[in-house]
């Protein structure tokens, strides 16, 4: 046999199996025992079923630990935690603790585990490597225990998670790591088949706080090579340098860490205490976008798995462009997060007693003061791009005298295009409403700000040591970066009201191709107030037939209305031709009268045509006169029928 399947693939299917089986002889048993979990207001399950499945996920790790003797000492020292966090979370789905005892217990736990030995490699400071582990370790505990909140999600991403430790310690030749995450792999895979959608065991605080713990302990070691057979102590890793100590870890735990940041951002503003359980989670809030429950829990999978392998190949290759990757991604991660905030009304309801004591998060505080997030995410970007430009230039390493030269320029770099922004207002819109003419005003500002930097750097130093290349690439990623992250909220916004869409059932069609129909499909994805689901458009304009606009298609003219209408079961008409009169539609309406629907014209927010006023009302009229007060819109209105 291979040796890599002595190293992994053996544990795997030995715990695999070993999970497959105990996980319905769990089930059973917690039935015949009366450990189910019955379905409540603030948890998303809604059939009793079975707990305690973290015994067969422990079982089935911990026996064929019993196999590999040759282990070194480290290895069975962080075991042993794991078990002591298994038989306290076995205790709390007995018994249930306080939220207070239970925390207080993990970190004594914690700080036993690393009193012996099980610490963060490659920081200068032991006090803050240790310090900063069992904060670690409590941590992703927690994450993981916060996470099991939809079926098969947290068994899901642990076993991404695992499986992403598992290349890592291959890639980097760490024999002990590479064996603790292959019986993990199989552990969470085995019972992962029964958890999935729709689950039939749960994994309880059994199985979540010892994964938790069991993935800390995985990444801490990850910090190490490993000690040989039988040693006491370990020995550095090539590896072990400040990036991949912090960030590999981060990065293969990103879904845990991102659901606990967003869950204790969103209670604390809403004034609810963040041990208290609730629908408020990533993966209830996709839902509640209109993923379906499987969707969802693939979907973050998915994500997981695809951050880390981009993060893995690269901590081979290039730490600067580690560090640009996992930049980008927590800007994209702190927007998301933003973005589903928004949903906090609906979740926790107006009427909610802690939104009346509603508290100030950092999150809150930071949106408040958007400018000041606007400015730390710009010069961010600005960084990530003049960085990734050299990274680009030269293969994807920067030598040293690179590296001096980044180091001199960035500042000015930064001041110069900082100050252009502010010149051209980039600093004074709403992202959310962010359009052509935002893009526009970022595309002249990153233009200025790239002709100043090269005419002053060739003035000053005659361009001596710089590439042109560098300075061009600067320019193309800084617009690419500082739009794109201006379009964030905005298609988040607009791809989900897209997911939402599916949930509607009252199909309608709408006239009219155009300015309209544009303007009244943002409307109807915009507001959730309505059950209407667009089926297509109809437009007479030849042209226009097999268009798509905005995810919609344009499936024929007039005439082919009643078919459309027959063939989808179409119970409502739009029309949103706004130049068009009654006269003009009457064969619709009356297509509409033939078929049973019904059919209703949308009117234009400003029905008044300007040009019928007379020229002395023209010159005197201001040009914003209209659209200063909603009664001035309201008398337009009256006056015009008047007319008529």
């Amino acid at each position: 046999m291979t040796p890599i399947f002595l190293e992994i693939g053996l544990p795997i299917l030995f715990s695999l199996s070993l999970s497959a089986c105990l996980t319905p002889c769990v089930t059973w048993l917690s039935r015949h025992t009366g450990m189910i979990a019955q379905p409540r207001q603030d948890r998303w399950h809604r059939q009793p079923t079975a707990l305690l499945g973290g015994i067969a996920i422990f079982f089935s790790f911990l026996i064929p630990l019993f196999f590999f003797g040759s282990l070194s000492a480290h290895i069975w020292i962080l075991a042993a935690g794991a078990g002591a966090m298994f038989i306290l979370g076995l205790y709390d789905d007995l018994r249930e603790m306080a939220p207070q005892s239970k925390f207080a217990a993990q970190l004594v736990i914690a700080c036993i585990v690393v009193a012996a030995g099980i610490r963060i490699h490659g920081l200068t400071s032991p006090a803050v490597s240790v310090l900063l582990t069992i904060f670690w370790l409590v941590s992703i505990t927690n994450a993981i225990n916060i996470l099991d909140n939809m079926d098969g999600l947290a068994a899901g991403i642990s076993l991404v998670a695992a499986c992403s430790m598992c290349a890592f310690s291959h890639i980097h030749h760490i024999p002990d790591l590479a064996i603790l995450s292959a019986l993990l792999i199989g552990a969470s895979a085995g019972f992962w088949i029964y958890n999935f959608n729709p689950a039939r065991i749960f994994m309880g605080d059994c199985g979540s706080l010892f994964l938790g713990f069991i993935l800390g302990g995985l990444t801490v070691l990850g910090t190490w090579q490993g000690g040989q057979a039988g040693s006491r102590e370990p020995q550095y890793a090539g590896v072990s340098n400040l990036i991949l100590t912090l960030v590999v870890p981060v990065t293969v735990l990103i879904i845990p860490i991102f659901d606990t940041a967003l869950v204790s951002f969103t209670r604390t503003q809403a004034g609810r205490p963040i041990s208290q359980g609730g629908r408020d989670h990533t993966s209830h809030r996709l839902v509640l976008l209109g993923y379906s429950e499987t969707r969802t829990v693939l979907t973050l999978m998915s994500l997981s798995a695809a951050i880390s392998t981009g993060v893995l190949y690269l901590s081979g290759h290039s730490q600067q462009g580690v560090l640009v990757i996992v930049s980008i991604a927590t800007i994209i991660a702190m927007f998301f997060g933003t973005f589903l905030s928004n949903l906090d009304g609906e979740i926790y309801g107006a009427g909610n007693d802690g939104q009346k004591n509603r508290r100030a998060s950092v999150l809150s505080v930071m949106m408040n003061k958007k400018q000041i997030l606007q400015l730390a995410v710009d010069i961010a970007l600005i960084t990530a791009a003049y960085v990734s430009s050299y990274l680009l230039k030269f293969d994807g390493q920067i030598t040293p005298f690179s590296q001096h030269l980044i180091e001199e320029t960035l500042p000015f770099i930064i001041l110069v295009k900082v100050f252009c922004f502010w010149a051209y207002g980039l600093y004074r819109g709403q992202w959310r409403y962010v359009s052509v003419e935002d893009l526009w005003q970022i595309l002249k500002a990153v233009g200025s700000s790239s002709t100043i930097i090269l005419v002053a750097l060739l003035f000053l130093v005659r361009f001596q040591g710089f590439s042109r290349v560098v300075f061009v690439n600067d320019a193309l990623l800084t617009l690419v970066f500082i739009g794109g992250t201006r379009l964030l909220l905005r298609l988040f916004r607009e791809y989900f009201s897209q997911q939402a869409e599916r949930r509607h059932t009252i199909p309608v069609v709408i006239v009219g191709a155009g300015d309209g129909g544009d303007l009244l499909l943002r409307e109807l994805r915009k507001r959730k107030d309505h059950d209407f689901l667009p089926i297509g458009f109809i437009d007479d304009d030849p042209a226009k037939k097999g268009q798509i606009i905005h995810g919609i298609k344009v499936i024929g003219d007039r005439s082919a209305l009643p078919r459309v209408i027959k063939k989808n079961g179409i119970r409502a008409v739009f029309i949103s031709i706004l130049s068009a009169s009654d006269t003009q539609l009457k064969g619709i309406f009356d297509i509409c009268k033939r078929e049973g629907v019904i059919c209703h014209k949308i009117r234009p927010l400003i029905p008044v045509d300007i040009g019928s006023l007379d020229k002395r009302e023209r010159h005197t009229t201001p040009r914003n006169a209209i659209s200063r007060k909603n009664s001035k819109i309201i008398r337009l209105n009256i006056d015009a029928r008047r007319r008529r």
